[in-house]
């Protein structure tokens, strides 16, 4: 039984959504500074903030919890 595939339609979570409550907990959102002079870049989900600026997601999570800007942008959480 554990070897049982569960992938596609044999998930039992298949074709349920996520509801908003759920989607809240899990994206972090990310706020995005230039370093210079602390303007605001944006907010974005950790997802889309490491596709934006072409960072890794280990990267992200150091400069974060150092707080130390990356490349002219500071993160916080």
């Amino acid at each position: 039984m554990q070897k049982k595939d569960k992938t596609g339609k044999n998930n039992p979570n298949f074709g349920n959504k996520k509801s908003t409550i759920t989607l809240s907990k899990i994206i972090k959102p990310v706020y995005v500074y230039n370093s210079e002079d602390m303007t605001d870049i944006g907010s974005y989900p950790t997802v889309e903030c490491i596709k934006t600026f072409k960072i890794g997601k280990d990267t992200l999570s150091k400069y974060l919890k150092l707080g130390i800007p990356y490349k002219g942008k500071f993160t916080q959480e």
